[in-house]
């Protein structure tokens, strides 16, 4: 019966030890500064993008004003929205199959529908693998720390390191999609 016991607690023991980990991909407008669970924020009109990990069940946010906190409450990867516009982000599909070189006026519309929809955060849900998040708010985006988020004002790499499972997700701020709505609209 000891024998037993002994490989059991050491497995709990070992699960406990390594534990799972929560990343949070940070996007203000105006510097960060991050210690440990703390970000402070000193408002501006500058973009910034920080990476932390975080112990524990929350981030404390001071942005001169005043303190929040903002629920971080099981492992995976985050994305905190402390810009001033609201963040949309989807999962993208890259490296699988040939691409599309053209695209019919369907295609086309179909695209700006959803961007549209994407904007107003309608047919946002976790199947989906698409967001919308509001400033001062936090979302988990995947389970998996190791996915990539490629964040506003960047455009996703021409290409990706090989021999490894891609999980992608690429995000913009609602004035650059309604930018690229314009632009879309154009080519109608």
């Amino acid at each position: 019966m000891k024998k037993a016991i002994l490989p059991v607690f050491a497995c709990a023991v070992m699960l406990v030890a390594c534990g799972g980990e929560k990343k949070v991909k940070v996007y203000a407008s105006g510097k960060v500064k991050i210690e440990g669970n703390n970000i402070t924020l000193e408002p501006g009109t500058s973009h910034e993008d920080k990476d932390m990990s975080v112990s524990g069940t929350e981030i404390t946010v001071d942005n001169g004003s005043g303190k929040t906190t903002v629920a971080v409450p099981e492992d995976g990867l985050y994305v905190l929205n402390l810009k001033t516009d609201t963040l949309v982000g989807a999962y993208q599909n890259v490296g699988e199959g040939a691409g599309v070189s053209k695209i019919s006026q369907e295609q086309l519309q179909t695209k700006i529908d959803s961007l549209d929809q994407l904007t107003r955060g309608m047919n946002v849900t976790a199947a989906n693998r698409n967001f919308c998040i509001a400033p001062g708010k936090i979302q988990k985006i995947s389970g998996n720390t190791a996915s990539q988020v490629v964040g506003p004002f960047l455009k996703l790499p021409s290409s990706f390191e090989g021999g490894k499972e891609l999980e992608v997700y690429k995000f913009s701020t609602n004035k650059e999609i309604a930018e690229l709505i314009e632009k879309l609209k154009k080519l109608q």
